[in-house]
């Protein structure tokens, strides 16, 4: 027993202490919903509530965003959402016709996208639908009202706020059928075109978006008898107006009916042009008047029932304005025209602009020696083509020039250019060939052909080249060369005689053919041994791209006992472009090399050596090729000075200092840097300095850290990106 009532007061000792515990823990959390939004107003189940003006209150526990959400209750459809910035005594206007009369919603407020972070839910109810209200209709029970155009108004309610609409029909006395109904949203609407001395009834009925209709209210009233139209007023231009335009001339006019009627109009112009009749038209334009001209206007307005009201207006139109001055464009003043190079001149000016808006035309006038040799008008264009042959003479000088015209005698000329012409002559017959003609003795290579043609006119010359073994049967070598030189790798055949021609062609005359020429070749048949290529083997990989070095066995000669008289030529590039990138002389060791740089990284170059001796007989190596290796980008930036995190003193500012760093390329490429410095560690917006230099001299404004950083560059498109370095400027 007494053990019993020890344990007993153990266990009521260890509940007390999990209470006391669990107390305290409670008391250190806040409620939940004090992290939550507070819903004020409308209250919870609240009823009879306007549904065009509800307004919705709430407290949230930060300043963030939150979303408003009204959804219906019994379709859960959202009616309404809103993004508000949090707070106190948050208020939220529903827009009108979001909400309908009669029906239950829902409405929570929740961190925005986040329903973790939301209020409770509340609902409120709106009150019923009420019935719109329609009085004071005018007119009502008067008469004498004008049956043109009448204004009908009327006075409306609606308790509930909703927007209306209005069913506004008309009728005559007696007759069933309307002569007039129109759907509204405002208080007013205008009916057209009754009968005179007629009596109307008319009746509004309104209507709100619930289909709730207010009860149809009637009035009469009683239309007047016709009157002719009362005035006519023009208003361009005006009466009397003076220094008016000629062309497309505007009328404007406006006529006034004691009926508001809608008038017809007929309209002439000094009792002969009419211009309009019976038309509902108040403008016109005008065309084909006169300058300098006094015109009577005639105007007269109809009404429905043919009474009808004249008025004339007087006006006169403004001075004729000639037209502006051309510009000539071509050809161009002083030009020379070669009848080789063309068929036909086509002349060329600016289209002139008139003041008055007139249509211009243009005289064109071509004169020689103080006589007119052509004239054209009208030339409706801004430009005419004239035949050469039978028109202009050879060897002239001409001038010409347009006069700018208008329909009504005013007229402006251009400047005056002047052509002149002549006749294209034929380029001169090739002469002082290379070789020279029946030149022997010569090498197994000629490593070019030249020769001199002149063309008296300045054309560009084209020329094609023929070689053969036979004067006969000569084969065209080269063709189109803009230049009187032509170069060729070829080798010839010892002991014979080749021959060959030049035609020159100018592109306007006949091509002129040159004489036939020849040249032999020795019959020495001892060239140098063709020279073998060693290094980079054939197809090599991964050769480097800057400072290669290629290596060939040199050649052998019998005519050459010293091999520095040798001269060793080396090609390189594609195999269709190989150029010459050395010419290697004074060699007297078995092998020969040497190193090319400014290659591409990634590519493939072909590769050969030819040898000329002595005498001037040449050998070739065959054609090797190697592939250059990958860019490597710059190494890392390195050793700044300032050291990274050093203090610099100085006696003032601004303060210039040098910085420097080191940098290397793996490819030995010569690198570029940009330099950039500011304040901060983010060089966002900050133009770099740029040097090919590994150290740059800056000018310091002011005390305080800076930070640094260089972007080395390859030229291959290879860039490393250091690291940000700093240094505090200190002044003393």
């Amino acid at each position: 027993m007494v053990y019993l009532r020890v344990f007993s007061s153990k266990i009521t000792k260890v509940f007390f202490v999990m209470f006391v515990l669990l107390v305290v823990l409670s008391s250190c959390v806040n409620p939940s919903n004090s992290k939550k939004p507070e819903l004020l107003s409308p209250r919870n189940n609240e009823a009879n509530l306007n549904f065009n003006n509800v307004k919705l209150t709430f407290n949230t526990p930060t300043n963030g965003e939150y979303e408003v959400i009204v959804r219906e209750n019994g379709t859960g459809t959202t009616v309404f959402t809103q993004v508000v910035s949090g707070g106190q005594g948050i208020q939220v206007d529903v827009p009108k016709g979001r909400l309908k009369p009669n029906t239950t919603y829902r409405w929570y407020v929740r961190l925005k996208g986040n329903d973790s972070v939301a209020s409770e839910y509340w609902n409120f109810r709106t009150k019923e639908n009420s019935v719109p209200i329609v009085l004071n209709l005018k007119p009502d029970k008067t008469s004498g009202h004008p049956f043109g155009a009448l204004a009908l108004t009327w006075s409306a309610s609606d308790p509930d706020n909703d927007d209306l609409k209005f069913y506004v029909k008309v009728y005559e006395a007696g007759k069933d059928k309307p002569v007039f109904e129109t759907i509204v949203a405002t208080n007013s609407a205008v009916v057209k075109d009754l009968k005179q001395l007629a009596s109307y009834e008319w009746s509004v009925q309104a209507e709100d978006p619930w289909g709730a209709k207010s009860e149809l209210i009637v009035a009469t009233f009683t239309t007047k008898q016709n009157e002719a139209p009362d005035r006519i007023e023009l208003l361009n231009p005006r009466d009397g107006e003076r220094d008016v335009k000629f062309n497309n001339l505007t009328l404007r006019w406006q006529g006034y009916d004691k009926d508001y009627e809608d008038l017809k109009y007929s309209v002439s112009i000094n009792d002969s042009q009419n211009l309009l009749s019976n038309s509902t038209l108040t403008e016109f334009t005008v065309t084909g008047l006169k300058p300098s001209t006094t015109y009577k206007l005639t105007i007269t307005a109809i009404d429905k029932y043919s009474e009808t009201k004249t008025q004339s207006f007087y006006f006169t139109t403004k001075a004729n304005t000639p037209p502006d001055k051309p510009t000539l464009i071509a050809p161009e003043n002083g030009a020379k025209l070669n009848f080789a190079k063309i068929s036909s001149v086509n002349f060329q000016w600016s289209s002139a602009s008139d003041p008055d808006e007139d249509e211009v035309s243009y005289e064109f006038v071509v004169v020689s020696e103080n006589k007119v040799v052509l004239r054209k008008s009208p030339v409706l264009g801004n430009s005419i083509s004239l035949n050469v042959s039978g028109v202009f003479e050879i060897g002239k000088t001409y001038t010409w020039y347009v006069l700018a015209k208008d329909p009504h005698g005013g007229s402006t000329k251009s400047d005056e250019f002047t052509f002149t012409t002549y006749r294209n002559n034929p380029p001169t017959v090739p002469t002082s060939p290379y070789p020279s003609d029946k030149a022997d003795n010569l090498p197994n290579r000629i490593p070019r052909f030249s020769w001199v043609s002149e063309d008296p006119d300045g054309d560009q010359l084209r020329y094609d080249i023929y070689l053969g073994e036979n004067p006969d049967n000569l084969q065209l070598l080269a063709s189109g060369l803009t230049t009187s030189v032509f170069e060729t790798p070829r080798l010839f055949e010892f002991g014979k005689t080749y021959y060959w021609k030049v035609v020159v062609s100018d592109g306007y005359n006949p091509p002129v053919e040159g004489p036939i020429w020849s040249f032999k070749i020795t019959d020495k048949d001892e060239p140098p041994t063709a020279p073998e290529l060693l290094l980079p083997t054939n197809n090599s990989k991964n050769v480097a791209f800057n400072n290669v070095t290629l290596r060939w066995k040199a050649s052998t000669d019998k005519e050459t006992s010293d091999p520095a008289q040798l001269v060793y030529y080396l090609y390189i590039g594609q195999p269709d472009q190989m150029t010459l990138y050395a010419t290697i002389t004074g060699q007297t060791s078995s092998e020969i090399s040497h190193v090319v740089a400014g290659l591409s990284p990634i590519k493939t170059y072909y590769w050969r050596v030819e040898v000329k001796d002595t005498f001037g007989n040449y050998a070739y190596s065959t054609t090797w090729n190697f592939t250059t290796k990958p860019n490597e980008a710059p190494d890392f930036p390195s050793n700044p000075n300032p050291a990274d995190g050093s203090v610099i003193s100085s006696s003032n500012t601004p303060t210039t200092i040098i910085l420097s760093w080191g940098c290397s390329d793996p490819d030995g490429d010569n690198l570029t840097y940009e330099i950039y410095i500011a304040r901060t560690n983010d060089f966002t917006g900050v133009e770099p300095i740029r040097t090919s230099q590994r150290s740059i001299q800056v000018t310091l404004n002011e005390p305080g850290l800076y930070y640094w950083r260089v972007v080395a560059k390859d030229p291959h498109d290879g860039v490393t990106e250091g690291k940000v370095w700093r240094f505090e400027l200190k002044v003393q």
